[in-house]
């Protein structure tokens, strides 16, 4: 019997690895922060370090990798437990092979014998009770040797190895049998899982970085091991089993943290590195325009720009202009290039935002954003989803929002169209925007 593959499939991880994976809708910070701190984790002697992402770098970020020659994250699009990580080698006989074969199994302690076939895909499953009923049977004892296992075989549970767990956890509480036969994606025998080791199956080890809230990370992190985090975001994390290393301070960039403890440790990052950490740096901090800004972001960035060697400010204002225009995507792809979630006052907030040099594009774009802002509301059950527009040449900003319609009324900003306000001479979303948001929905309450 084969259980019903979900529709989605998911990536495979290694329960031997610790990741270091930013944000979803990856911006260049967190490509940066993940390849910056997890080489200066393994040059400090920490083993089995990866970088991460989860999802598609933005294309300032690919600009960056490009431009340092540097090679992007290893994509991870989840992490939940799947039965490849459950699933332990074992010995399997074949159809036709004679019950003593299958003894033999039971006698190295195998509970179950897969059957499996000359195509590679398993027919079935021999039980030591099946072979105690076979021993017993009043037949010649000879003739009991002699015949294959497949008489005896008993339908196997199977699980493809992509499968989620969690999607099929009720099911295995339910069922009688505590193994399970594991295939590959064509069906081929991969090995078996039991009851408990199912149950309780290894976990992703992921270290966060710029960010900390479950709602931001790799899809199904719930259900990882949160090892460490490194950020310069607001407080907003989900509890540990165990103490972890957690770092967050109010810096402009998580890169700035990267960069300071590899100067701390005496490590020189090679020009890769050193490149797209300066990246991450000038991003965030819009080259040193945005309010986040401190004077350890201006100091790193120095240090930075000299190991990657380039012109500091000749290269940010290339690499805020690396990003499109509004006319040049989609809708869809504008608002969910950088979007966050928030829980503000009991209500769920998305906010958005995207670097443009002039707002001369909006008025085309407005109606297909305000559609896609109301499709995400409607989608995700929203109570206030936005966009934030930053002009990036006149350190200027709108916003575009979409919500109900109490917490639109009570936005303290000048409206200058429809569902479109005037941020002034907001441009950070981190600093500026969001503790606004807060401050309206936590009083409105």
């Amino acid at each position: 019997m084969t259980a019903a593959a979900p529709k989605e499939k998911y990536e495979t991880w290694s329960p031997d690895v610790t990741y270091v994976i930013g944000h979803q809708r990856p911006d260049t910070d967190a490509i940066a922060s993940a390849l910056g701190y997890a080489w200066y984790l393994t040059e400090t002697g920490h083993a089995n370090i990866q970088a991460a992402r989860c999802g598609q770098p933005n294309e300032q970020a690919q600009f960056a990798l490009k431009r340092f020659e540097a090679t992007a994250p290893r994509l991870l699009a989840g992490v939940a437990p799947t039965f490849h990580h459950a699933a332990i080698s074992q010995p399997t006989v074949k159809p036709t092979d004679p019950l003593p074969a299958a003894m033999l199994r039971v006698a190295e302690g195998d509970r179950v014998i897969p059957i499996v076939g000359e195509t590679g895909k398993p027919v079935g499953i021999v039980t030591s009770l099946a072979l105690a009923r076979a021993y017993t049977a009043p037949v010649n004892m000879t003739v009991m040797l002699l015949q294959p296992v497949q008489n005896v075989a008993e339908e196997a549970l199977t699980f493809s190895e992509r499968e989620r767990i969690s999607d099929h956890r009720n099911m295995i509480l339910r069922s009688e049998t505590d193994d399970f036969v594991i295939v590959t994606e064509e069906g081929i025998y991969l090995g078996v899982a039991t009851r408990r080791r199912v149950l309780d199956p290894p976990r992703a080890r992921l270290i966060l970085v710029d960010h900390n809230e479950l709602s931001q990370a790799v899809t199904d992190a719930e259900e990882a091991e949160i090892v460490g985090v490194l950020d310069h975001h607001r407080l907003g994390n989900a509890a540990t089993a165990m103490p972890i290393p957690f770092v967050i301070e109010p810096v402009g960039s998580t890169s700035t943290l990267v960069a300071e403890h590899c100067r701390k440790a005496n490590l020189v990052p090679p020009p890769p590195i050193a490149g797209m950490l300066l990246s991450g740096i000038l991003s965030d901090t819009l080259v040193f325009r945005s309010p986040t800004t401190t004077e350890r972001d201006q100091e790193i960035a120095k240090w930075l720009a000299e190991l990657a060697n380039v012109s500091m400010f000749t290269y940010g204002e290339e690499l805020l202009r690396a990003s499109p225009g509004l006319s040049m995507r989609s809708a869809d792809e504008i608002l969910d290039s950088d979007r966050k979630t928030y829980h503000m006052g009991g209500n769920p907030v998305s906010i958005g935002q995207i670097e443009v040099t002039g707002f001369q594009e909006l008025p085309d774009q407005h109606q297909a954003l305000l559609a896609a802002l109301n499709a995400r509301r409607q989608q995700e059950g929203l109570s206030l989803v936005g966009l934030m527009i930053t002009d990036i040449v006149t350190g200027r900003s709108h916003l575009l929002a979409q919500g109900d319609n109490w917490i639109l009324t009570a936005l303290p900003f000048n409206r200058v169209g429809d569902h479109e306000y005037d941020l002034e001479d907001m441009v950070s979303r981190k600093k500026q925007l969001v503790p606004t948001l807060h401050a309206v929905l936590e009083e409105t309450r």
